[in-house]
């Protein structure tokens, strides 16, 4: 029978500490946090996306470079998002700027997966203003299962680690 040593197993947490040091520097929940690294990258820190995202937070390197030039990074180079800790800054770094713009887990989430344009470009229509009803309505099943999933995910995390 499950318990929570085995959705431990399936929902692990690599270097813990710095996950909820970060995510608390951010403002962001640390079971939100690793939900969305579980869902990008299953924690491998060496993942690359076909679209060539990198890392654990699974950020391209355009969008690094963005984040560590507005933060003053006094050196960069996208092959640092493969070093865990450099993608967890740059990654709840642009997280947490996606929370300032929306608030909304829902929206969060599709605009960390779809780009921000795409998610201001759905919200713009009517009837989204309930998050519920803008999760079903996200015409790309690919973003709308990643919210569900990540969404989930969180839940989960904030169980098995007390989040």
């Amino acid at each position: 029978p499950a318990d929570a040593r085995l959705y431990r197993l399936l929902y692990p947490v690599v270097d813990a500490e710095a996950l909820v040091a970060e995510a608390g520097a951010h403002g962001l929940e640390p079971g939100f946090v690793a939900a969305l690294i579980r869902q990008e990258s299953l924690f491998d820190p060496g993942a690359t996306s076909g679209a060539g995202a990198r890392g654990l937070m699974q950020v391209m390197p355009d969008l690094g470079t963005r984040v560590a030039r507005s933060r003053g990074f006094p050196q960069w180079d996208p092959v640092l998002l493969w070093q865990p800790d450099v993608s967890l800054v740059i990654g709840t770094l642009h997280l947490a700027e996606l929370a300032a713009r929306y608030g909304d887990p829902v929206r969060i989430l599709a605009a960390y997966n779809a780009g921000v344009s795409r998610v201001d470009r759905w919200a713009g229509k009517k009837g989204m203003d309930d998050p519920e009803v803008f999760a079903e309505r996200i015409p790309f099943v690919e973003t709308r299962d990643y919210v569900r999933i990540v969404q989930r995910n969180r839940d989960l995390y904030r169980v098995l680690y007390g989040w």
